[in-house]
């Protein structure tokens, strides 16, 4: 079946719709990574995956409809707080471990 457009002889374009999956995973990744932040080794690789996936969709979809900017936006947000969480929190253990090592 043709449509009018290509009955006339004229061009269609087809676009492929704009997919989320990255932002998705960047947001889930971001929240999870800042709420496991009490655990650094944890925290820490999942809040960087969340703004690697972030950026990479990003660059993928330039001119994506502003739902999918807000939630990698919303993704990119949640990773860097984990990062800077999960760091404090290793520095703080990593202090404290330091500290009562030398008080025995």
């Amino acid at each position: 079946m043709t449509t009018p457009n290509e009955a006339a002889g004229e061009a269609v374009l087809v676009t492929q719709p704009h997919t989320t999956s990255f932002s998705t995973a960047a947001l889930v990744l971001g929240i999870l990574g800042t709420l496991l932040c009490i655990i650094p080794f944890v925290g820490l690789p999942l809040s960087i995956g969340a703004v690697v996936l972030s950026s990479r969709q990003k660059t993928r979809d330039r001119g994506a409809g502003e739902a999918i900017l807000t939630k990698t936006t919303a993704g990119t947000i949640m990773g860097i707080i984990g990062i800077v969480l999960s760091v404090i929190v290793g520095l703080v253990l990593v202090f404290l471990g330091w500290a009562t090592a030398s008080w025995a």
